[in-house]
């Protein structure tokens, strides 16, 4: 099992951009994932390190501030993050025993100014010593990280139809790829009405998500294309690919909305861990491992589904 220095001072010590050698030879990485626990309706929820971990992933959505949220009425002004603190208690943190990576999802910014809300997060996990993941690398034991929240360019199912038919790809019009994420953007934004960013005092909605996924997904291509002599672990809060579709919807233009279709840079990554469906995920497409791990909403029966002790061994 992989060493790791404790993140506390923190996080500093083992970013390295997207570029570099390994430091040592390790044998694996046991890493935990979590995401999704959605904190503001279920404010209680404590995890349990798992024995043998040796860093925990947290993939997005693990707590926000919309309206009636149940961390806003308590006080708990930190996302829910604390409780995953590495800082010793006696610093106010709490003595989580491995570094933690935390990458943001879509709802942490729901009622928010996003730019705000970005630097509040950011902020927060300086504070309580969380190796912030948002379009940045860091390796650790040799293994190379990196994060974003991806989001999504609603364009996966006009990519999915280019995919199953190769040789009409060319035929699709520029007229029917509009149509098709019209209909992604009108499914998306009934919910985003309801739930959403800020920005200029503006609702954030589908539109300017796709902006938002087009920068990421520029960062994560150029993160990827760097070269590294070691393992790479992708990790975002959007899926990567419509393999992750929630199987309980099937795939519609709301599909769009929770799925990339890049699994073109799946091959670029030994494991990607996501969030955002709640529905568990472990598949393996062009030599990478795609894992989710969501806990989800109780009232929904999603947690039945959630793998408490799921601890996932990366060997160089």
């Amino acid at each position: 099992m992989a060493a790791f220095m404790p993140a506390a001072g923190p996080a500093a010590k083992a970013r390295s951009g997207t570029a570099g050698r390994p430091s040592r030879t390790i044998d694996r990485v046991n890493i935990q994932l979590l995401s999704d626990l959605h904190l503001e309706s279920n404010p209680y929820f404590k995890a349990t390190p798992l024995p043998g971990a040796d860093l925990l992933v947290l993939a997005g959505d693990i707590g926000s501030y919309q309206r009636g949220s149940l961390l806003g009425s308590l006080g708990i002004e930190d996302f829910g993050l604390a409780r995953f603190s590495p800082l010793p208690v006696a610093q106010g943190g709490a003595g989580w025993p491995t570094p933690v990576l935390f990458v943001p999802g879509n709802h942490e910014y729901d009622g928010l100014d996003f730019e705000q809300a970005d630097a509040r997060l950011r902020d927060t996990c300086r504070r309580l010593g969380l190796i912030w993941l948002e379009r940045e690398s860091v390796v650790l034991a040799g293994v190379r990280f990196v994060g974003c929240t991806l989001w999504t360019d609603f364009d996966a199912l006009t990519a999915r139809q280019a995919a199953a038919s190769p040789a009409q790809a060319d035929s699709i019009t520029l007229a029917e790829q509009l149509k098709a994420r019209e209909k992604a953007f009108r499914a998306a934004n009934f919910y985003l009405k309801k739930n959403h960013a800020l920005r200029q005092g503006q609702p954030m909605l589908a539109e300017a998500m796709r902006e938002e996924s087009l920068k990421s997904q520029a960062w994560l291509r150029r993160a990827l294309a760097q070269p590294f002599d070691g393992p790479t672990v992708a990790v975002t809060h959007f899926a990567p690919s419509l393999l992750s579709a929630d199987p309980r919807y099937g795939i519609a233009p709301g599909t769009a909305g929770f799925c990339n279709s890049l699994d073109e840079l799946l091959p670029l990554a030994r494991l990607w861990l996501h969030g955002h469906l709640h529905c568990p995920n472990d598949y393996v497409k062009h030599g990478c491992r795609v894992v989710a791990n969501p806990l989800g909403y109780a009232r929904k029966g999603e947690q039945e589904a959630f793998r408490p002790s799921l601890c996932i061994a990366l060997k160089p």
